[in-house]
């Protein structure tokens, strides 16, 4: 399959911010979960979460009680508040509009090219997250934060024989643009306008604000 005229094998997506416009159900939550500790560390939270998309939420919770609170987690605390942030965001993620024309660039791909959704949300509910969505039959298969996004895709890359030039990854945060530069791997960026977070670090990379920029073909 032809984007913007180049051949492509295998394609590569982060979920939240790239598939669905469901970045803010996941600020809100974390805002949530550190209301009770003041608005100045709640703000610190929400200003770390939306420059760090892609940083799985455990490691976040680490960082925050590290950093911010000035106090050790231990896993049993880390474990219950991943809990309630999944309790707290599942359904709003499910039902959080899709980026323009994401399903329908996914249906054009049917057939012609491997997909693939590597996320920083828990393997088991990124994959029921699609599946209730609906477009699980778009996917080779989904990952989540099992492992981070460069090893799943060097593991793809390995598992199928995808040549790295034959790849694209789509995304919005740095943890995905690192996942394509560490594997040699094409990117495009998904974002909501030149103020993302990611210009910041990549101000060079090309961007287009959802799918239906994207020029496909056969």
């Amino acid at each position: 399959m032809k984007i913007f005229n180049k051949e492509y094998k295998a394609l590569f997506f982060d979920f939240d911010g790239v598939l669905a416009d469901s970045v803010e159900v996941k600020t809100n939550a974390f805002a949530k979960l550190f209301e009770k500790f003041g608005s100045e560390i709640q703000a610190k939270v929400v200003e770390h979460h939306r420059n760090n998309g892609g940083m799985t939420r455990r490691d976040k919770f680490v960082y925050y009680y590290q950093n911010y609170l000035k106090k050790t987690a231990d896993s049993v605390q880390i474990e219950h508040l991943c809990n309630e942030f999944s309790s707290l965001v599942v359904d709003d993620v499910v039902t959080s509009p899709e980026i323009p024309g994401a399903e329908h660039f996914l249906k054009k791909c049917s057939g012609k090219v491997q997909c693939f959704v590597i996320s920083a949300t828990p393997d088991e509910e990124i994959k029921q997250i699609v599946r209730r969505r609906g477009i699980d039959g778009y996917f080779k298969d989904l990952f989540g934060s099992s492992c981070s996004k460069t090893e799943h895709v060097n593991n793809l890359l390995g598992k199928y024989g995808f040549k790295p030039d034959k790849a694209l990854f789509f995304g919005d945060a740095g943890s995905d643009y690192r996942a394509a530069t560490e594997t040699d791997v094409d990117f495009i960026g998904i974002l909501p306008n030149s103020h993302a977070p990611l210009l910041k670090i990549a101000p060079d990379i090309r961007w287009y604000k959802n799918f239906l920029e994207i020029q496909c073909q056969d």
